[in-house]
């Protein structure tokens, strides 16, 4: 973790990847994300100013959770580290935006002596309101939870309804591979894309999407009572539902790239697909044996333009850092 920023109320809030809900999440369906070893690393620095509209979004709603406890504040602004979302320069889809949105709001909670980790809910509700109000109002807030919460989470937001997140025990016999394809896409752009197509043609989209859906909740339940080979089957068709959907909205959510894998992972009798919003960014891919494992990333190589990113799963969600305090002076 890279914690250049810290002090007594620096924060650290995790990335995330999906495992299965990319888009059915959007309409309810439920989501498995995984909450991961990238950070942003956050502290409020009085005199500084914000970075950035997402963290000057997130500081409003943090401002306005926290009501009274906030009038003490200092002129000043949070600053946020996220250099470890990055690889040679480029931005990976590993969820920078949500997890500064949610380390931008724990550092104001923190540096008013609110607790985060007492905090939760208030965390979460503030910075998924700065996240969603940046993002134009689009996206389920999932990433946000993961950044809160930690762990591996199901979610689902039902329609009109506040989202449901719950904890979820490692499958330990399921073993994962993250990997970039070289590629970063905007989100926000491939959501717009879909959201067309439901606009232009909506009984095509439903009919993904539903698909989508059923394929979601078979890996969710199949995850939470072990049963590895039902997981990737529903992972595998889930793959392959969301190049249906790509196509039909005229946008590549799954790349030249994102098929190679799938059809490589296939064959070792695993699955690889685009983990997030796809277009060529993060892909996932599960496998029941280690050696099917080792093979698979053998394979990736051959391929070129492909790097396997070492990640592991975060356990503790948003949290305040033991720093000693900063030299004299402010910002980074």
């Amino acid at each position: 973790m890279n914690a250049t920023l810290g002090d007594a109320s620096a924060v650290a809030a995790p990335g995330k990847i999906f495992l299965i809900g990319e888009y059915a999440v959007l309409e309810g369906g439920v989501a498995v994300l995984a909450s991961i070893n990238r950070y942003a690393v956050a502290r409020y620095v009085p005199g500084s100013v914000s970075q950035s509209p997402l963290v000057t979004e997130a500081m409003r709603a943090a401002v306005a959770a926290l009501g009274a406890r906030a009038s003490a504040l200092p002129r000043g602004a949070v600053q946020v580290d996220t250099s470890t979302f990055s690889n040679g320069g480029m931005k990976l889809g590993l969820g920078s935006s949500a997890a500064t949105a949610v380390a931008s709001v724990a550092a104001l909670m923190e540096t008013v002596g609110v607790s985060v980790d007492a905090n939760r809910h208030l965390a979460f509700s503030a910075a998924e309101a700065a996240h969603s109000a940046a993002q134009g109002g689009r996206g389920s807030g999932a990433d946000v939870a993961a950044a809160v919460y930690g762990g591996i989470i199901g979610f689902v937001r039902p329609p009109g309804r506040s989202p449901e997140i719950v904890q979820l025990s490692p499958l330990a016999q399921l073993r994962t591979v993250v990997f970039w394809t070289g590629q970063s896409e905007s989100t926000v752009a491939m959501i717009r894309s879909v959201v067309s197509l439901a606009q232009r043609s909506p009984h095509a989209y439903i009919a993904v999407i539903e698909r989508l859906k059923a394929l979601a909740d078979q890996f969710r339940q199949a995850y939470a009572i072990g049963r590895v080979g039902e997981v990737i089957d529903a992972a595998r068709d889930y793959g392959a539902t969301l190049a249906e959907l790509g196509a039909a909205a005229s946008t590549p959510i799954v790349t030249s790239r994102f098929r190679l894998a799938a059809e490589i992972g296939a064959a070792l009798g695993g699955a690889a697909k685009p983990s997030g919003a796809g277009g060529g960014d993060i892909g996932i891919a599960f496998f029941a044996e280690q050696g099917a494992v080792d093979e698979f990333c053998s394979r990736l190589a051959v391929l070129g333009g492909v790097t396997v990113l070492n990640i592991d799963v975060n356990t503790t969600g948003v949290t305040r850092l033991q720093l000693a305090p900063p030299r004299p002076g402010h910002g980074r």
